[in-house]
């Protein structure tokens, strides 16, 4: 028996085992048709080549879509690294319940003092309230600004 009749006899088997699928699988007895076409062609030299050109030409449009995104995702990381104090809406998302409230506050009405957020919070005094808004200043979403004895904040 020579390796061309092994070669054969194997294709033979994987082409009975994949009828034994079909009758199991519809759905993967149609991705197969292209396996049984493939090995009927497999002794052709000019098949596998045409075969292999078109391996590389997918590959090679894979690796420019990844380059692709790849290119986006470091300018998102550039982005990220390089502005840490410009917050968007999906980021107010993540903080608190409370501290979205005062955000929500600040852009309402522009600017808010500690007794503001007290009343608005219902805390019992203007410490729990300084302290949020001081957070919210030291992170970078508020500005605080100095009236007098009153300290605003604003974004």
């Amino acid at each position: 028996m020579t390796s061309h009749d092994t070669n054969e006899y194997d294709a033979q088997k994987l082409l009975t085992d994949l009828n034994a699928v079909k009758r199991i699988s519809p759905e993967f007895s149609d991705l197969s048709m292209d396996i049984q076409d493939v090995l009927k062609e497999s002794s052709n030299p000019s098949f596998l080549a045409a075969l292999l050109y078109k391996l590389v030409k997918e590959r090679e449009e894979t690796n420019r879509v990844l380059k692709s995104l790849e290119i986006k995702f470091e300018k998102i990381q550039e982005m990220l690294t390089k502005s840490p104090s410009s917050h968007t809406k999906l980021e107010i998302a993540v903080l608190s319940e409370p501290d979205q409230h005062i955000m929500q506050m600040v852009t309402e009405q522009g600017m808010v003092s500690a007794q503001e957020v007290q009343a608005r919070l219902s805390y019992k005094g203007t410490n729990a309230a300084s302290q949020r808004l001081n957070k919210l200043a030291r992170e970078g979403q508020l500005k605080r600004i100095r009236s007098g004895r009153k300290v605003l904040f604003t974004r």
